[in-house]
């Protein structure tokens, strides 16, 4: 079962600990986690590490986690951050939606 997550406030480091507890949640309720991200949202590098993190913790528990959208939007910031330095395949998929399908 996939559940949905709406991220609508700013993924930036004052709302962090809110959206986490909403991806722990959305955990507990399916094998699918898929994240609206709202459009123009701002973003900085701990909303990245909390996507980047959640991703990780989504696959060593044998769950998925998906963009419902591509994140370009966020391209300065992971540019910036180091996120798309040698990014994999997967990488790019996830990020970006660039490769093969989800």
């Amino acid at each position: 079962m996939t559940k949905r997550v709406l991220i609508d406030a700013a993924l930036v480091v004052k709302n962090v600990v809110v959206l986490r507890q909403s991806i722990l949640d959305a955990f507990e309720e399916g094998d699918t986690i898929s994240l609206d991200l709202a459009d123009e949202q701002p973003v900085d590098l701990c909303g990245l590490q909390l996507i980047e993190s959640a991703r990780r913790q989504a696959r060593a528990v044998g769950k998925t986690l998906v963009l419902e959208r591509p994140a370009t939007e966020f391209r300065p910031a992971l540019d910036a951050a180091g996120f798309l330095t040698d990014a994999t395949a997967e990488d790019l998929q996830f990020w970006l939606h660039q490769g093969p399908a989800q």
